[in-house]
C-alpha cells in the first residue's frame, strides 16, 4: 500500500524541476507510506515517478518503488494488493521472465511487457499504478500508462497542465505539486451537495480529475486517451436455483477472504457485530488457524452499542479482540484531524477514522472489512426496496389528478423529516429509477442546490452534471430493479463516498483496508443471479446470510434491524460538537459569513437555522459546515505549503 506521484512534463514548461514537485508530492502523502519512499527522475529531467511505500508484502529492499526492469526502459511506481500475484508470477516465469522480489509490484511491471495494457484483465484485486516507458538511455518518456481496479478501491487522480500530465493518490499531493490551480470547482461543489460527496470524475478543484473505477489511461505524445475494461453484469441473468447460487456464493465468499489473508505484516478485521463483518471474519477463521485481532467501536448510547454482538462474533471464533469507546468529546477532539484526512469534503467518514486509528493503535498494519455487502446482497431498504417503491409512486402522482398533492402527503407523513423538495424535483421529470434513487439518497434537492450557491456556480455545473443522467448512465437501464438498484450503489455511492473515505481515513493512519466483499469475482457471480434468487430467502442480505449463517454465532445470525456501521452523530451533534470550530462555523452562517462566497450566505443561515429548529436531518448542516471547515484548515495549509 503506498502513495504514488507522478509528472510528464511538455516542451513549454522549461525549468521545471520535477524533483522538487515530486518531492512535495511525497511530504503531502508520507501519511500513506511511512515505510520508505523512492523518486525517479528521467535523464532529461522531464518526467519522474514518487512513491511513499507502507511495507506489506516483502518487506525486504527488493520491494523499493519506483521500480524498473533489468533494462531500465519501464518503470513503475503502485499502490495497492494484487490477490492472484503468487499465480501470475508462475505463469510470467514459465514465460522467462526472472523475479528479483516476492512483491507484486514486479508481477504487474513483468505482466505489462508480457500483455500490455491487458495486464489489467489479469490484476484480482485492488489497484492503482503508474507505468512509465522511457528511451533506453533513460531519457524522453515515450508512454504513461495508468489503471485503476474494476471497483474503484484504490484512489488517483491526474491533471493535464499545457501539455503535462501529473498524478498522484490524493488531491492534496497533486496540490503540492504545484503545476495546477486550487480554484474550488462549481461542479465538484454542486455535486457535493447532490450528494454528500464529490462525484467523480470530478473533484473539489476545477483542475482536478479522477481517474474513473476500471480504466485506463494512456498517455502518449501530449495526449491522453481513456479506455474502460471492466463494467458490471446488466444481461439476462445465469439461471440457478436457490441451493445452488447459495453454494456458488459461498464458494466464492471463501475463496475472496482466504485470498485477502496474504500478508508479511500484522492482519485483523473490522468488527461491528452486523452480518457484512460477520461474516468476513467468520471466513477468516475457516481460512486460517493463526491468531485472528477484531477492533470494534463501543458507544454509551445504547441503540448504537453494538458491543454485545461484536464480542460473541470474536469469542466463537477465538479472536483477539479490542475494543475502544468512541464519545463526541472524542470526535471534538479531533475534528481538525478529522477534516485534514479528508483530502475532499464529505458528509461520513469520521467512523472510518476512528475505527483505523484503533486497528493502528492495536498494532495492527491490514485490516478486512465488511464493506461492500449492503451494496452487493441488498442490505440497503431505503434504497432496494425504497427506489423502485417510490419510482412507481412517481409514475402514479404524474399520471393521475391530484396526485402530487397525495404524494407530498404521504411523504411527510410516512417519512417525517424527509426533503419534500427532492420528490417535489422528481416528479417534475420523467419518473425513473434514476430520479427515484436521486431523490432517496440525495442530500439537497437540486432546487435547493441552486438556491444555496450563486448563479454562476449553478450555471457552470449544470451544463456538467445532471444528477439523475449521472446516476442513469452508472448504472443502466438494463437488468431488473433490484440489479439496477445494487449497480448504482456501487457505481455512486460505494465508489465516490465509503470507498474513497475509507481510503483517506484508513491511510491517514497507515493502515491498509481490504474488502474481499468488492472481490470482483463475487460481484460478477451476484449481479448475473435471477432476481427471484437474489430477493429469495428471509429478508435483506439473505443470500449472504444463507451462504454463511452456520458459521455464526445464534446471536448474530438471528439478528434484526442491522442499520449498518453508524455513529450516534446526530445526538451528538446536537449535545456537543456545536462547541469549538464547529459551533463558530454555526455562529458564523447564522450571522450570513461563508468561507469562499460561492454559497450564499443566508440560505446557508437559513439551513442552519431550520437544523437548530430540529426541521431538518443533521447531514444536512454538518455538509455545510465540513464544505467551511475544510476550506478553512485544508486550502489555507496547501497555500501555505505551496
Amino acid at each position: 500500500m503506498c502513495g504514488i506521484a507522478g509528472v510528464v512534463l511538455s516542451p513549454s514548461r522549461a525549468g521545471t524541476d520535477v524533483r522538487a514537485c515530486l518531492a512535495a508530492a511525497q511530504e503531502a502523502m508520507v501519511h500513506r507510506g511511512p515505510d520508505d519512499s523512492g523518486l525517479y527522475v528521467t535523464a532529461d529531467g522531464r518526467a519522474g515517478l514518487a512513491t511513499c511505500r507502507l511495507a506489506i508484502r516483502d518487506l525486504s529492499p527488493a520491494g523499493h518503488m519506483p521500480m524498473a526492469n533489468e533494462a531500465g526502459t519501464v518503470w513503475i511506481t503502485y499502490n495497492g494488493e494484487i490477490y492472484n500475484a503468487d499465480e501470475l508470477r508462475s505463469e510470467l516465469q514459465r514465460l522467462g521472465y526472472a523475479f528479483r522480489s516476492r512483491s507484486d509490484t514486479e508481477v504487474i511491471l513483468h505482466g505489462y511487457a508480457a500483455w500490455g495494457a491487458d495486464v489489467v484483465h489479469r490484476l484480482r484485486g485492488m489497484f492503482a499504478f503508474g507505468i512509465m516507458t522511457v528511451e533506453p538511455s533513460g531519457g524522453a518518456v515515450h508512454r504513461l500508462f495508468l489503471a485503476r481496479d474494476r471497483l474503484g478501491i484504490k484512489p488517483l487522480y491526474y491533471a493535464e497542465a499545457q501539455g503535462a500530465l501529473l498524478f498522484a493518490s490524493e488531491v492534496r499531493a497533486l496540490q503540492q505539486i504545484g503545476l495546477v490551480g486550487r480554484e474550488v470547482s462549481p461542479v465538484g461543489l454542486v455535486g457535493y451537495l447532490l450528494f454528500g460527496a464529490v462525484p467523480g470524475p470530478w473533484t473539489i478543484f476545477r483542475d482536478v480529475r479522477a481517474l474513473p473505477r476500471a480504466t485506463t489511461l494512456t498517455w502518449e505524445n501530449g495526449h491522453a486517451e481513456q479506455r474502460r475494461y471492466w463494467a458490471m453484469p446488466h444481461g439476462a441473468p445465469v439461471q440457478c436455483s436457490y441451493a445452488d447460487a447459495v453454494q456458488q456464493v459461498r464458494a466464492l465468499l471463501e475463496d475472496a477472504v482466504s485470498a485477502h489473508l496474504v500478508s508479511d505484516v500484522p492482519l485483523g478485521a473490522f468488527l461491528s457485530g452486523g452480518l457484512d463483518s460477520s461474516a468476513v471474519v467468520a471466513l477468516m477463521r475457516r481460512a486460517t488457524s493463526g491468531v485472528i485481532r477484531t477492533c470494534s467501536m463501543v458507544f454509551e448510547e445504547p441503540a448504537y452499542n453494538e458491543a454485545p454482538y461484536a464480542r460473541a462474533m470474536a469469542e466463537a471464533v477465538g479472536a483477539e479482540h479490542c475494543e475502544r469507546v468512541v464519545t463526541a468529546g472524542d470526535v471534538l477532539l479531533e475534528l481538525d484531524s478529522v477534516l485534514q484526512a479528508m483530502d475532499q469534503p464529505t458528509v461520513d467518514g469520521v467512523n472510518t477514522y476512528f475505527v483505523s486509528k484503533t486497528a493502528r493503535e492495536a498494532g495492527l498494519t491490514v485490516a478486512l472489512s465488511g464493506l461492500g455487502g449492503d451494496e452487493v446482497f441488498g442490505g440497503y431498504p431505503n434504497t432496494f426496496h425504497g427506489v423502485p417503491l417510490a419510482a412507481r409512486g412517481l409514475r402514479w402522482a404524474q399520471q393521475v389528478p391530484g396526485g402530487a398533492f397525495a404524494a407530498r402527503k404521504s411523504v411527510e407523513w410516512l417519512v417525517p423529516g424527509h426533503s419534500w423538495s427532492r420528490m417535489a424535483d422528481a416528479l417534475a421529470r420523467p419518473a425513473s429509477l434514476a430520479s427515484a434513487y436521486v431523490a432517496r439518497r440525495g442530500l439537497f434537492a437540486p432546487s435547493e442546490v441552486r438556491a444555496l450557491v450563486g448563479p454562476e456556480v449553478w450555471q457552470a455545473a449544470r451544463q456538467a452534471l445532471d444528477p439523475v443522467a449521472y446516476v442513469a448512465e452508472r448504472a443502466d437501464d438494463a437488468g431488473d430493479a433490484f440489479q439496477w438498484v445494487s449497480r448504482a450503489e456501487l457505481a455512486t455511492y460505494t465508489h465516490n463516498q465509503l470507498l474513497r473515505d475509507t481510503d483517506v481515513m484508513s491511510m491517514a493512519h497507515s493502515l491498509e483496508v481490504r474488502v474481499p466483499l468488492l472481490d470482483h469475482r463475487l460481484v460478477e457471480l451476484v449481479l448475473s443471479l435471477p432476481a427471484a434468487v437474489r430477493q429469495a430467502g428471509r429478508g435483506p442480505k439473505a443470500l449472504l446470510a444463507d451462504a454463511v449463517g452456520d458459521r455464526l454465532p445464534p446471536i448474530v445470525r438471528q439478528r434484526k434491524g442491522k442499520a449498518g456501521f453508524v455513529f450516534p452523530f446526530g445526538s451528538w451533534l446536537r449535545d456537543v460538537l456545536q462547541k469549538g470550530r464547529l459551533g463558530a462555523f454555526f455562529d458564523r452562517a447564522a450571522s450570513a459569513v461563508t468561507a469562499d462566497g460561492m454559497l450564499r450566505p443566508d440560505q446557508v443561515a437559513k439551513v442552519v437555522r431550520t437544523y437548530q429548529a430540529g426541521k431538518t436531518h443533521w447531514s444536512r448542516a454538518w455538509a455545510l459546515a465540513v464544505y467551511s471547515l475544510w476550506l478553512d484548515q485544508v486550502v489555507s495549509h496547501l497555500v501555505d505549503l505551496g
